[in-house]
């Protein structure tokens, strides 16, 4: 005959986490996710918007947009560079 130490009644079961916390949650990692291709797409979007707006307005304020956008795609692909360089340091 052994002893049983505890209550009689089985534990109640917990409740899971569930409703509208849960669903913030979920939301709110999939826009995460999604925010930095979402901003890379609109912003091209909104400079080919800008490009079109010059060049309706003069062919000279466009050829210097499209300067400013290769120039600031130059400046981020050499600080990317600066960032992570394979191989030993020089």
């Amino acid at each position: 005959m052994g002893f049983y130490y505890g209550p009689a009644e089985p534990p109640k079961p917990e409740k899971e986490p569930g409703g509208c916390l849960e669903a913030l949650i979920i939301t709110r990692a999939v826009f995460a996710v999604l925010a930095i291709p979402l901003a890379a797409i609109l912003g091209v979007f909104a400079a080919l918007a800008i490009l079109i707006a010059l060049f309706s307005i003069a062919w000279y304020w466009g050829v210097l947009w499209l300067a400013v956008l290769a120039a600031g795609i130059a400046a981020y692909a050499r600080w990317e560079r600066g960032r992570f360089r394979s191989g030993p340091p020089v």
